[in-house]
C-alpha cells in the first residue's frame, strides 16, 4: 500500500517543480544515456536528428518520462535505443526496446493509471504499479503534446515516442 501511494505521489507533482527552459533536446536524451550507462544498463543512442536549437521544455520532467521509458523497456526486454528528432513543428523522443511490446488493442489501457496489462511478468526485475506510461502520458500533455505507442521496427519490442508541438 506504501508504494502505491508513493507512486501516486509521485505521479501527482510529476512535474511540480520544474518550470519552462530554453533546453537543446539533444542534452536530455545524452544526460538519460548517461544515467543509463552509468548503471551498466544496455541502452544506446538511436539517433539525434533535426536542428538542436533550444526548445522550451521542463527538462526535469522530459528527462523523467524518458527515464520512465526506458525503465520500462528494460524491465521487459533487454535492450533500449533513445534517440531525439527535431523539426520546424515538432520535437519527438522516443525510447525503443527488444521486449515483448504491447498488443496495438491495449496502447489505450496500458496509458491508464495504475494499470499493469500482466501482473506476473517480470517481477524478478521489480514490480511496477502501473505509472510509468501514465506519468510520461501526463507529461507529454503538460507540454501540449503526446505519448504515442508502436512497435519498434529495428529492436521487435515497443517504441514509444513523447511528440511534442514546437
Amino acid at each position: 500500500m506504501e508504494r502505491l501511494l508513493n507512486a501516486f505521489l509521485d505521479f501527482a507533482r510529476s512535474d511540480a517543480a520544474d518550470s519552462l527552459e530554453q533546453t537543446q533536446p539533444s542534452s536530455i536524451v545524452m544526460a538519460v544515456l548517461e544515467d543509463a550507462k552509468r548503471m551498466e544498463q544496455d541502452v544506446t543512442l538511436g539517433g539525434i536528428d533535426g536542428p538542436d536549437d533550444p526548445v522550451a521544455l521542463r527538462p526535469l520532467a522530459i528527462k523523467r518520462a524518458l527515464d520512465n521509458l526506458v525503465g520500462n523497456a528494460l524491465r521487459y526486454g533487454t535492450q533500449a535505443e533513445i534517440g531525439v528528432s527535431v523539426t520546424d513543428r515538432a520535437v519527438r523522443f522516443w525510447v525503443e526496446d527488444d521486449g515483448p511490446g504491447i498488443p496495438p488493442d491495449r496502447y489505450e489501457e496500458a496509458l491508464s493509471p495504475f494499470v499493469r496489462l500482466d501482473p506476473a511478468r517480470n517481477q524478478d526485475k521489480g514490480g511496477g504499479v502501473g505509472l510509468g506510461l501514465s506519468i510520461v502520458a501526463d507529461i507529454a500533455r503538460t507540454h501540449g503534446g503526446v505519448l504515442r505507442l508502436g512497435e519498434s521496427e529495428r529492436l521487435g519490442g515497443l517504441k514509444a515516442e513523447v511528440v511534442l508541438a514546437r
